[in-house]
């Protein structure tokens, strides 16, 4: 609705340079002319306010344009709320400066710097001024601009914090020492970097240290990362957590039982810093752990203003099916806000309070309402980096966020990022993320129609001669959707009640939708924990389901309109599901793509035979004078059908389980042509879909085969 559409940016963005500068940039000045626009676009009157005599080549404010897009509005009042945030989180993540000499570039290829010979002085905590705010400035001052001006001379540099890692803790049955759960200690692995946490054992626990440059060592691939695994190698394993000081193990029901018994600690073990070259990493101050500690009651206080209060709505329940995913579960974090530490609690409060307070009642009420979701929508994004499930990847050097994968798994070494930080994972770098889709969405929505949303159940669907029906149905007990989509609900309610009618709707309940028993509608998946427990029941409800929906999408359209199903699920049971609902339901698939639509670096495919693929499946109207089929005749069809196909996907370059599951399209047209397939040796019986899909697997096993001997 607001594409091709523009409004003045507010008098504080015109005076902030930083974001002035980027949206001069984006318009194409560069050089003398982005300075002077700048310069020109500071409202009058500002303590920056440019001044015109002796400036004759400044550009007049009347030929700057500073009316601008939403995105650009998104992203002035994304820097206001961290601004307004900054003042009152700086104090709990502090900021040191270094005593060094200035180094030119970043990471391995940065030249070294070579300084004059100087005394090495301890890190100076920086004191945040009123807005919250550090610099070196006044650390620098008993040095003259002289001095200043010799790179080779040390001075104070600000090394604002990334990240903190932290490890849980447990009570050692042997020796009564803090046992730290670690699955590794590698901080940085990263090329010829290599960065270990080292521990000692202590009087209390563990004594933590630091170690740079940690060698390499000699030999083969393989006997190198044998080496680095036992010499990184945490106090976890499969079987538990094995004590540093005194060798006792803590079986992972130990674990389980000290966690809902409220016993699991935390402790910080390191922090990341940014550099002049990169990533650093040191041991936590005093002043930092101090920090770290945010009391219930500074929590309440804060809540107490936030709608809804602090987020203690239920986590789910880990059984089978679906709900398999939720192993924090069973380790006692049975509320929302279990899975944030205090201080991140505190700062995602505070982000709330700031977002609800934007001024923006002079915009339009579309402008406004959008401006709101958008901000919500970047908590959103900052929720997902700050939760006590996220981990750092010490081969990136870079955070990981809460869902590496559709599950919320126990995470023992956890990462907190700082949301002040202009670093990945700040607040500020979520804005850009948000902007930046916000200016492709603009721009691909300039030329289109207004769109008609609506949120509804398929089985309402009340539309009819439709041409296209485009679908990415749920993978039947793949990912538990609602479940997972509460970790954001609980926080969008709060940000955005009272927003408009709508959406106070939408977020009506505490937590998101689930199935419903007495309507028999609402979320579809196969989660036997919604059923008792009972696996046949939730199996024959998700099938049902499929077909019900399917049979919506029929009545839906045309004669010649066409079904797009986009599925990448390696389940022979979900596509048995899938191929048994579209036939129940009328449909023939006449078309099938392979599209590379998964991501490769995200943890499941890492770790897995993951599909990198989804099957895009073409669908349309089975002719009312289709009749049976006979299973002879259909294989044969099939296999001529998918033995082209075959070629061609392999030719691409398709492998493993996306091969298997590409070929199930095109041998599906064979059999989906038909209501029922018959038996030719058994008078009265079917071909089931799951036999057929294991000869449809049969053949692309003897085509690899064929191919690769």
């Amino acid at each position: 609705l607001l594409a091709g559409r523009t409004a003045p940016l507010p008098d504080f963005a015109l005076g902030d340079e930083a974001l002035m500068t980027a949206f001069f940039k984006a318009q194409g000045l560069g050089g003398k002319r982005l300075r002077e626009a700048v310069e020109a676009a500071r409202p009058l009157g500002s303590a920056h306010a440019p001044s015109l005599e002796g400036n004759a080549s400044l550009l007049p404010p009347t030929t700057v344009k500073t009316r601008a897009d939403l995105a650009w509005h998104l992203r002035a009042w994304g820097s206001r709320a961290l601004a307004n945030a900054r003042r009152a989180l700086a104090g709990r993540y502090p900021t040191y400066a270094a005593f060094e000499v200035v180094a030119r570039g970043r990471g391995k290829a940065a030249p070294s710097a070579v300084g004059k010979p100087h005394e090495q002085r301890p890190p100076k905590l920086l004191v945040p001024d009123a807005e919250g705010n550090v610099s070196v400035r006044e650390l620098n001052a008993e040095f003259d601009a002289r001095y200043l001006e010799d790179e080779r001379n040390p001075r104070w540099v600000a090394k604002p914090t990334v990240a903190y890692l932290w490890a849980r803790t447990v009570s050692c049955a042997g020796c009564r020492r803090e046992l730290p759960l670690l699955k590794t200690r590698w901080l940085c692995r990263k090329g010829s970097k290599r960065v270990l946490l080292t521990m000692a054992p202590g009087e209390r626990g563990v004594v933590f240290g630091v170690q740079s440059d940690v060698p390499q060592g000699k030999g083969a691939t393989a006997q190198k990362r044998e080496r680095d695994r036992a010499l990184g190698a945490g106090t976890m394993s499969s079987s538990g957590a094995t004590c540093p000081c005194c060798g006792v193990t803590a079986t992972m029901a130990d674990l389980r039982a000290a966690g809902r018994a409220g016993r699991l600690g935390e402790r910080l073990t390191a922090v990341v810093v940014d550099g002049q070259r990169g990533k650093e990493y040191r041991l936590p101050t005093e002043v930092e752990l101090e920090a770290a500690e945010v009391s219930d009651d500074a929590l309440a206080s804060l809540f107490a203003d936030v709608p809804h209060g602090l987020p203690d709505e239920p986590t789910p329940k880990a059984g089978m099916g679906a709900s398999r995913a939720f192993s924090v579960d069973g380790y006692g974090f049975d509320a929302w806000r279990k899975l944030f530490t205090n201080r991140q609690l505190f700062a995602l409060g505070t982000f709330i309070r700031e977002i609800r307070r934007l001024p923006l009642e002079d915009y339009p009420d579309d402008w406004r309402e959008a401006l709101t979701a958008y901000s919500s929508c970047i908590l959103s994004k900052l929720t997902d980096y700050s939760s006590a499930i996220c981990s750092w990847h010490n081969g990136g050097e870079k955070l990981g966020h809460t869902f590496a994968r559709f599950a919320l798994p126990m995470v023992w070494d956890y990462c907190e990022v700082n949301p002040l930080s202009q670093a990945s994972g700040g607040f500020a770098g979520m804005t850009d993320w948000v902007a930046r889709y916000v200016d492709h969405a603009l721009a691909a929505l300039d030329a289109a129609p207004p769109p008609d949303l609506r949120q509804q159940s398929a089985m309402e669907l009340d539309v009819a001669d439709v041409d296209v029906i485009c679908t990415d149905p749920p993978y039947y007990d793949a990912i538990p959707y609602s479940d997972l989509m509460d970790f954001f609900h609980i926080w969008l309610r709060r940000v955005l009640h009272g927003l408009s009618p709508e959406t106070d709707a939408a977020f009506a309940a505490p937590l998101g939708p689930k199935w419903n028993h007495q309507s028999s509608d609402g979320e579809l998946i196969d989660d036997a924990a919604r059923f008792e427990g009972d696996r046949e029941a939730s199996k024959r409800n998700y099938e049902d389901g499929m077909a019900r929906a399917f049979t919506r999408f029929h009545a839906a359209l045309r004669e010649d309109g066409r079904l797009v199903i986009v599925f990448a699920n390696k389940s022979p049971d979900a596509w048995e599901t899938l191929v048994s609902a579209l036939i129940r339901a009328g449909f023939v698939v006449d078309g099938s793509w392979p599209i590379q639509t998964e991501m490769q670096t995200r943890q499941r495919s890492l770790s897995s035979a993951a599909l990198s693929s989804s099957i895009w499946l073409v669908c349309r109207k089975r002719p009312a004078s289709a009749r049976p089929g006979w299973d002879n005749a259909v294989l044969r069809e099939m296999q001529a059908n998918i033995t082209t196909q075959l070629r061609d996907f392999w030719d691409a370059g398709i492998r493993g389980p996306d091969f298997v599951w590409a070929a199930t399209g095109p041998a599906m047209e064979a059999f989906s042509k038909h209501p029922v397939v018959k038996r030719t040796d058994t008078p009265g019986s079917r071909l089931a879909v799951a036999e057929f899909l294991r000869h449809v697997r049969r053949m692309v096993v003897a085509f690899v085969v064929n191919r690769l001997f």
